[in-house]
C-alpha cells in the first residue's frame, strides 16, 4: 500500500467513478482499476460496489474513507510545511491549446492556483507534433505518440448548427449540406481536419462559404446567421445553446480531447496542475 494507491482510492470515490477518477489521477482507466483490485486484495475486503454506471462505497469503503481523507490532507499538509517557497518554479507556464479555446479563461484560473505568480505564455496557433516539447501542457484533439504523458479528456460529439430555420428536423442528411453556406475555421485547424477527414469517407466536399482561424469570429458568424457551422457539443457548448443543432446523419461525428504533457520531468506541482486541467474538463462534461 502506497500513498499513490490511497490518493486514487480518493479520487474514485470523489467521482463515484473509475474513469472520472482515473481523469484526476491522470493515468488510464485500467491502471486505475487494476491500483483498486490491488487495495481491496491488500486490506481483504471490497472497498467499491460496481454499478451499470459508476461505483459506490461499500459500508468497509466508507470507513475506510473517513480515515484516509483527513490523513491525506495533513500529509499534504506536511508537504507544504516544509517545503521551500522558493523552490516553486515561477519560469513561465507554457501553454498551447489547439481546440477548447472557449475554456481559456477557466485554464488560466487552474493553472494560477497552482502557480499564483508564474506568467503563462498561451500559444493558440498549431504546432508540428515535433514542437509539442517546448510547452509545459498541450490541449489538443490530436492523439500524441507514446514519447508523451497524456490523458484523454473528453470524447465529444460535433452538431451542424446554425441561427436560422433551414432545419426543420433534429437530423439532416450528410449529402444536403453540400447546399449551404458553411462557417468554418481554417483548413489546419484541428476540427476542421476531423470534419474534412469524416466527410471525405462519404466523398462529401462541403461549400466552405467563409473561413477563419479564430473560433471567436465563427461564433460571431454564426450568432450573425450568414452561414451554418459544425458545433462540438461540450467545448464550444456557450455558443451550442444560442444555435439550433441538428444531427448529421450517416457519419459520426465526434472527437477526442487529450491533455499532453510536453516535458519529460514531471515535479509535484506539476501533477498538481494536471489534475486541475482534467478536473475542468471532467466538471465541464459532467454540466453537459
Amino acid at each position: 500500500m502506497n500513498l499513490i494507491q490511497l490518493r486514487n482510492f480518493l479520487y474514485v470515490a470523489q467521482t463515484q467513478s473509475i474513469s472520472q477518477g482515473a481523469k484526476k489521477a491522470y493515468i488510464s482507466q485500467p491502471a486505475m482499476t487494476k491500483q483498486i483490485k490491488e487495495l481491496e486484495k491488500e486490506l481483504g475486503t471490497k472497498l467499491f460496489r460496481r454499478l451499470d454506471r459508476g461505483v459506490e462505497l461499500t459500508q468497509a469503503g466508507h470507513v475506510f474513507l473517513s480515515y484516509i481523507e483527513p490523513a491525506l490532507t495533513e500529509i499534504q499538509k506536511g508537504i507544504d510545511a516544509v517545503s521551500s517557497h522558493t523552490s516553486i518554479r515561477q519560469k513561465p507556464i507554457k501553454l498551447l491549446v489547439e481546440v477548447a479555446s472557449s475554456l481559456i479563461p477557466e485554464i488560466i484560473k487552474r493553472i494560477h492556483h497552482i502557480y499564483p505568480d508564474a506568467p503563462v505564455q498561451l500559444t493558440q496557433r498549431i504546432s508540428a507534433s515535433n514542437d509539442l516539447k517546448k510547452f509545459d501542457f498541450i490541449i489538443t484533439s490530436h492523439k500524441p505518440d507514446d514519447n508523451f504523458n497524456y490523458v484523454s479528456l473528453l470524447k465529444e460529439k460535433i452538431y451542424i448548427g446554425t441561427a436560422g430555420n433551414e432545419f426543420s428536423n433534429n437530423e439532416i442528411n450528410a449529402s444536403l449540406l453540400k447546399k449551404l453556406p458553411i462557417v468554418s475555421l481554417g483548413a489546419n485547424n484541428p476540427l476542421r481536419n476531423t470534419l474534412d477527414k469524416a466527410f471525405a469517407k462519404k466523398k462529401i466536399f462541403l461549400n466552405y462559404q467563409y473561413e477563419s482561424d479564430d473560433p471567436a469570429t465563427i461564433r460571431e458568424l454564426l450568432m450573425a446567421h450568414v452561414g451554418v457551422g459544425f458545433i462540438p457539443a461540450i467545448s464550444w457548448h456557450n455558443i451550442g445553446k444560442e444555435l439550433h443543432l441538428v444531427k448529421v446523419k450517416d457519419i459520426d461525428l465526434k472527437r477526442n480531447i487529450y491533455l499532453v504533457e510536453g516535458k519529460a520531468n514531471e515535479d509535484r506541482m506539476t501533477r498538481l496542475l494536471a489534475n486541475e486541467l482534467v478536473d475542468l474538463f471532467v466538471n465541464n462534461t459532467q454540466s453537459n
